[in-house]
């Protein structure tokens, strides 16, 4: 594997949310080696939400100081989950000024282009979505009250979205995300899929009261970049700085 001699004046790292079941592709290896292709010295943190099989994935990955493997240990399960134990083991090990930006996402939704993060620096974005789409007001039912026990059910026709609660978070605002996302527990789908909403809010909060993103709506996605449910992964020609490949796990997915 080629490494980019990458000059560029951040640091960047990952948080990523995995979950494996025999019978479903994963990505996690391609996904840590493109990081590693396009930024120096990144860390790379890993946390497993209770899969069956975590080693068929996790006995093929580079061996490197600057990957962590966790698992998830809290009650808080899906993305939200894993960002929460990523997040706290930053935090706990002094690491949070380390790093200028912190990317969090699904374990199949990948980086394939290097991005450059002086975009966010030199447009002074602290936080944002990697692909928004408009506010459509789904999960009423639970982004309502959570917003609402973080004091921040307002200004909501500010808001864009968090498509697959994938996003990015500067480290100046690490911990004050972490102060959000610990009072939120989630242990089904549904639950996962109303995070794409008050995400957004927060997000916004983050990024003071601005939106942006990294790969623009899904709305015109497939006609811009790639078809999410049926893009090859491995590919070379996509346009796009991430890749998400659907998948449609949930708490009633099963190994095959």
């Amino acid at each position: 594997m080629d490494i980019v001699n990458n000059k560029d004046n951040y640091r960047v790292a990952f948080i990523i949310a995995h979950k494996f079941f025999r019978g479903y592709d994963s990505y996690l290896k391609h996904y840590i080696e493109n990081i590693l292709s396009f930024y120096n010295n990144p860390l790379i943190v890993v946390v497993d939400n209770n899969s069956n099989y975590k080693e068929d994935v996790f006995s093929t990955l580079p061996t490197s100081d600057n990957i962590v493997l966790l698992d998830n240990d809290i009650d808080c399960k899906f993305e939200l989950g894993a960002y929460q134990v990523g997040i706290r083991y930053i935090i706990d090990n002094n690491l949070v000024g380390e790093f200028d930006y912190y990317v969090c996402s699904q374990d199949n939704f990948i980086i394939k282009n290097k991005y450059d993060f002086n975009t966010l620096i030199e447009g002074e974005h602290t936080a944002c979505p990697i692909n928004s789409w408009h506010f459509d007001g789904e999960c009423r039912d639970v982004y309502v009250p959570v917003l609402e026990s973080l004091g921040l059910h307002n200004n909501m026709d500010k808001l864009t979205f968090c498509w697959c609660s994938s996003f990015i978070v500067s480290g100046s605002k690490l911990e004050q995300l972490y102060g959000y996302l610990q009072k939120i527990v989630i242990s089904v789908r549904w639950e996962s899929s109303a995070s794409e909403r008050y995400l957004a809010r927060i997000l916004w909060e983050l990024n003071d009261y601005k939106n942006t993103d990294i790969d623009g709506s899904i709305g015109d996605l497939a006609s811009r970049h790639y078809d999410c449910w049926t893009v090859d992964p491995y590919a070379n020609d996509t346009t796009s700085y991430f890749v998400k490949t659907v998948q449609q796990k949930t708490e009633r997915t099963l190994d095959k």
